[in-house]
């Protein structure tokens, strides 16, 4: 802090909030009147909040990705998988520190795993996951700056074309196939589910000539209808080897369905 006379009156030129904070400068006609701006400044810097410099966060974008895991990212279903994603993608980005972290820094990361090969579509799931991060926790509190992914374009994708199997590629698959593997198979091909949902069917989901799915990846329920005889063997089949209301099967498969020959014909 400094009080020095001036041709045009006194200067008072200080630093309140400390080195490295705003410094204030004023000319005022008279001694008395520098000494009191002096101790007015003093005192507003010290009560109120917005007089205050901004604090710089040494946090790292790592310690974001924790913080968020902690406050949010345990609850989701793909909290293992997500957590693990951003992870890499921080450590990959050099993990800088948060309050430096820039749009640029991303769209380069970006553009650096397309060359190395990585999809589009990989990239747009990391660039939604770390957005999120921001987001949420604004939301919380715990983030003051705006979102510095807030206007990163995502890359646009095409629409790729509808793909199914062919008549005579369902009959060549339904034939390498036996067993539980045979019965998913024809659950999966008629009612569009995924493989995982179709081999973890428990008994009390077949009711009413339809199948109930529950906690499916989407997180929203859904039931179809399927065919008489699709009922009656999946109920033969339940029935006759999981009659505590198991899973359709024991343990995971893994079906080469892609070995089959004659697919293309």
């Amino acid at each position: 802090m400094s009080l020095n006379k001036a041709p045009s009156g006194w200067l008072v030129d200080i630093q309140p909030g400390g080195r490295g904070a705003k410094r204030y400068r004023k000319t005022l006609p008279t001694k008395a009147e520098a000494l009191a701006y002096e101790a007015w400044l003093t005192t507003k810097v010290a009560q109120a909040p917005e007089w205050q410099p901004t604090k710089r966060d040494g946090r790292r974008l790592l310690d974001l990705v924790e913080l968020w895991h902690k406050h949010h990212g345990v609850s989701l279903r793909a909290s293992k998988d997500t957590y693990r994603c951003l992870q890499k993608l921080c450590k990959a980005m050099g993990d800088p520190i948060a309050d430096q972290f820039k749009p640029e820094i991303f769209v380069d990361y970006r553009a650096r795993r397309l060359i190395e090969g990585i999809t589009a579509n990989s990239l747009n799931h990391e660039h939604a996951y770390l957005r999120a991060v921001f987001n949420e926790l604004k939301r919380l509190g715990q983030w003051k700056a705006e979102n510095p992914l807030a206007k990163v374009r995502q890359i646009k994708i095409a629409e790729r074309e509808l793909s199914f199997l062919s008549i005579k590629q369902i009959r060549a698959l339904l034939k390498a196939l036996h067993g539980d593997a045979l019965l998913i198979a024809q659950l999966c091909l008629a009612t569009g589910a995924r493989w995982s949902e179709a081999e973890e069917l428990r008994v009390t989901q077949v009711r009413n000539g339809q199948l109930h799915f529950s906690g499916t990846k989407s997180g929203k329920n859904r039931s179809v209808p399927i065919d008489d005889a699709l009922i009656t063997a999946l109920d033969t089949h339940l029935e006759k080897r999981y009659r505590s209301g198991k899973a359709l099967a024991e343990r995971f498969f893994s079906v080469w369905i892609w070995c089959v020959q004659g697919w293309s014909g």
